[in-house]
Parts: structure tokens; C-alpha cells; sequence
């Protein structure tokens, strides 16, 4: 990838390339979008895509690293809170998150990833139609779900569950595939579908406090 321009002048050409290389690759389609068309789109030369981009396949690339940085920012750890319950003998501290608190933040995430998602579906396609063709794009795909999988396991980690890798793995296919299906299959009660899906993971997590 090619630095970053900057010019403020020159930062906004490159990001009037991505948008519209974003719209044409999911309109028209990657195979059929070039370097003239998507320059066309966002109104400029097409020897101006070249100032900021090899390619078409660089260009993708880009787009994914984007859209990783945001969903890393937004798909922070779950916090846990500190309660303190009080036994027969003395007040003891527990790291713990309520039903409804552990399930609110669970529903935040889940609508973020769903809303994320189906912004741009067919963009979302054209990303796992060229992952086995670009290694390039394969890395920072891998990459950035590696990131999203560590995070979702050290949450997992704070509880005393058996195998906590495991549970991590399922609780991240559980999540992608709740958002994939309700995104880009156009299920009513998109809504509804993600608070069940969220009562269901708290459900499972509440039952394992960790005591510290």
C-alpha cells in the first residue's frame, strides 16, 4: 500500500477513490470495475487513482484494512464489574456482570456488527469471494478477525469455564453467524432476532462468576 498523502486537498481525492471503488465493486462487480471507472465515479483523473493506489487490488485492500480499524475500535472487551456479595462469615469481592447488563452489552455489540454488515453487503461478498485469490487480502482479513477472536477470548478467559478457547470459537461463529444471516439474507425482525440471540450468549455466561 502506498503512504497516505498529507495535503488535505490531496487526502480528500484518495477518499473520493475508496468510496466510490467501494460502490463499484459492489454495483458492478471487482472483475468489472477498473481504474478509469472508479475515477470517473469519484470525479477525477485516472491517472490520480495511480497517485494513491497500484491497482484495483490494492485498492481492495485498502478498503478492508478501513473497515478492520473501524470494527476494532467499536468491538472493544467486555468490561467486568467489581460487586461485592456477602457470605455467611464475611463480605467477599467477585468480578461479575448482572444478566442484564452482560446482555445489554452484548446486544450493543451484536447491533453495531449487524448494522456494520448490512451497510454494504455486496462489498462484504466481493471480500470473501477474492480472499483465497489475493494473499494479500487473505493476511489482513486473517489478521483483523484475529484480532476480534483474541479479544472475545480473554473475555471468556475471565470466567472459570472449561476450555475457554473452545467456548471463544463457538461464541464468535454464534455471533458471526447470527449478523451474517440477519445482514444479508433479510430476515424480518432483525431486531428482535439479535435481543434473543443476546439473552441467549448472557444466559450462558452469567452462570460462571469469577471469583477473585
Amino acid at each position: 500500500m502506498k503512504e497516505l498523502p498529507t495535503q488535505e486537498r490531496a487526502l480528500k481525492k484518495r477518499t473520493a477513490l475508496i468510496n466510490a471503488a467501494i460502490y463499484e465493486f459492489a454495483i458492478a462487480g471487482f472483475e468489472v470495475a477498473t481504474a478509469k471507472s472508479i475515477a470517473a465515479k469519484a470525479g477525477v483523473a485516472t491517472g490520480t487513482f495511480y497517485q494513491y493506489f497500484e491497482n484495483k487490488n490494492d485498492m481492495l485492500r485498502v478498503i478492508a484494512h478501513n473497515r478492520f480499524v473501524t470494527l476494532h475500535e467499536r468491538v472493544q472487551i467486555l468490561e467486568l464489574q467489581e460487586v461485592t456479595f456477602q457470605n455467611d462469615e464475611k463480605a467477599e469481592s467477585s468480578t461479575l456482570l448482572s444478566n442484564p447488563d452482560l446482555h445489554k452489552q452484548f446486544y450493543s455489540t451484536l447491533e453495531f456488527l449487524y448494522e456494520f454488515h448490512a451497510a454494504d453487503p455486496d462489498l462484504h461478498k466481493v471480500l470473501e469471494q477474492r480472499r483465497d485469490l489475493d494473499p494479500k487480502l487473505k493476511a489482513i482479513l486473517d489478521q483483523g478477525e484475529g484480532v476480534l477472536f483474541k479479544r472475545v477470548l480473554k473475555f471468556v478467559q475471565s470466567f472459570n469455564i472449561p476450555y475457554p478457547e473452545l467456548v471463544a470459537e463457538n461464541l464468535f461463529a454464534m455471533a458471526e453467524g447470527l449478523v451474517h444471516r440477519l445482514a444479508f439474507q433479510q430476515i424480518s425482525n432483525s431486531k428482535e432476532a439479535l435481543n434473543i440471540g443476546a439473552q441467549m450468549l448472557a444466559s450462558y455466561f452469567v452462570s460462571y462468576p469469577n471469583h477473585t
